[in-house]
């Protein structure tokens, strides 16, 4: 059999579904945000088709890992400037969601296993940002030192590997996690297009002298779009179109596109107090 025809049965087990819910590029604070993925992973049933979504945050926001402790934020510095904070419904250490681009990935848990859903959309997510002339690949090496244990030391995302992430010479730039329902598996990540990543040092509850030591290792460690190729000006959708059209080609599938309504945001609305920190 060919080899590519192999790989392309191999990705429909992997993700085995006929057709994809999109929700286009908006703009919502952190809190809907996450109520917003709560919300469509909750309502998912096994036969119901996946919904991706994608998202920017306003103001910007400060989203910690479920299991962080909120103790490393430094609440004057995030008030004075502007920024809201949340805590996520998936694990994972602290982001700063400013000059990025975010999915939600909402899918039944019924016959499929995670672990090859997660490589697989970063599979295509790197294809889709290497067309765009992005050289990035996936990283294959995860964290050995446990997050929680290392408390400030890995108080930011992109400052540890995970397994299966998106690196550009050995530095970061795509951040995902994924929370288990009973019927859904949600997954959400950050793509860094800008720089401003590097800020949420200056939210961090610590010396002066930490953050410097933290700032070198995050620099060291993570690396926007925008840095990696200065003069090319990534267009949210044009990079959205890329990756449905990468989805639609290995998979064959039909995507429709979807807005929120009313009702939606008013279901979401419901759950804003389980995420918002400030």
């Amino acid at each position: 059999m060919n080899a590519a025809l192999s790989d392309r049965n191999d990705e429909r087990q992997i993700f085995p579904f006929k057709d994809l819910i999109v929700y286009p590029y908006q703009k919502f604070s952190g809190a809907v945000n996450m109520a917003l993925d709560f919300y469509l992973a909750q309502n998912i049933q096994e036969n119901d088709p996946p919904v991706l979504r994608f998202y920017g945050w306003q103001p910007y926001c400060l989203s910690l890992g479920y299991h962080q402790d909120e103790k490393f934020i430094d609440f004057s510095a995030l008030n004075q400037k502007g920024y809201h904070a949340v805590r996520r419904p998936t694990g994972g250490s602290a982001i700063l969601h400013s000059e990025e681009l975010t999915y939600g990935l909402m899918a039944p848990r019924k016959d499929i296993n995670v672990h090859a859903i997660y490589y697989l959309f970063h599979k295509y997510l790197a294809n889709a940002l290497n067309d765009l002339g992005f050289p990035v690949s996936l990283n294959y090496q995860a964290d050995k030192e446990n997050y929680l244990r290392a408390g400030e030391e890995r108080f930011a995302c992109f400052n540890r590997p995970a397994f299966a992430e998106i690196k550009y010479q050995n530095k970061k730039v795509v951040g995902s996690a994924q929370k288990l329902y009973r019927n859904a598996v949600l997954q959400h990540g950050s793509i860094l297009v800008g720089a401003k990543q590097n800020e949420i040092i200056d939210l961090m509850n610590t010396s002066e002298q930490a953050k410097q030591r933290y700032l070198a290792i995050l620099k060291a460690s993570s690396v926007s779009l925008a840095e990696i190729k200065p003069d090319i000006s990534l267009d949210f959708n044009t990079l959205i179109e890329r990756l449905l059209r990468e989805f639609e080609k290995k998979l064959n599938l039909r995507i429709y596109f979807k807005k929120f309504d009313e009702d939606h945001l008013l279901q979401a609305q419901k759950f804003v107090h389980k995420f918002k920190i400030q």
